[in-house]
């Protein structure tokens, strides 16, 4: 059965994401870390520095064609542990605490990646259900370094794979207002290589497919 580049791919990983929670490169090979020759010293200093994150969320609106696609499919979605599904605005969003990391923002274009650190989100994640299988994904580590996703599978031995690519060239940085809460919006999660591999095997379908869309990661984080 075909299925839409956007469908199963947070099946699997969820969602995140960051979902997304998010990272921050702008491009698929933009994890270098020094900063531009043409930046000055000024604009290389950064603009927010959170060493010891204490929350809040890290949240991935899916694609409007992605649980229809699953209920189609046979394939059952339900968030596990803290984590969970939403609809604001009619929406499904998948929602993923956070629990801890540090994250260093510079103005966009002064230093490459320009934010930096790492979000961890532990003690939630996602199952899914087909064929009398389930396959569980957890314990999402956002490295905007490295524009990636990283979560445990449970069945895997708990094996640490990349789940999804973070594309930030959309994204948009909020420093932190009156409730001390900064904000990273617009990060597109995309399934990667090795997880779509994974998926199909393991489910034993073809439909994952490498950069599937998957949804607009949000964070919101805390000092």
């Amino acid at each position: 059965m075909r299925i839409h580049a956007r469908l199963l791919a947070t099946s699997v990983a969820a969602a995140a994401l960051c979902v997304g929670a998010s990272a921050c490169s702008s491009s698929s090979t933009g994890s270098g870390t020094a900063p531009s020759a043409s930046a000055s010293s000024q604009s290389t200093k950064a603009i927010l520095t959170v060493p010891k994150l204490s929350g809040v969320q890290t949240s991935v609106t899916l694609d409007p064609a992605l649980l229809p696609a699953l209920t189609s499919l046979k394939v059952t979605p339900a968030p596990t542990g803290t984590a969970t599904l939403t609809k604001p605005g009619g929406e499904a969003t998948l929602n993923f605490p956070v629990t801890g990391g540090n994250v260093t923002i510079y103005n966009k274009g002064a230093v490459t990646p320009y934010v930096q650190g790492i979000v961890h989100h532990s003690g939630s994640g996602l199952s899914f259900t087909a064929g009398g299988k389930t396959l569980t994904v957890e314990n999402f580590d956002v490295d905007p370094g490295k524009s990636l996703l990283t979560a445990q599978v449970k069945e895997m031995n708990d094996a640490s794979i990349p789940l999804f690519f973070l594309n930030g060239t959309d994204l948009t940085v909020t420093p932190p207002g009156s409730d001390g809460i900064a904000r990273l919006d617009g990060t597109k999660v995309e399934l990667t290589a090795e997880a779509a591999s994974a998926i199909n095997k393991y489910f034993g379908v073809t439909a994952f497919k490498q950069d599937m869309m998957i949804g607009v990661a949000h964070i919101q984080a805390k000092g």
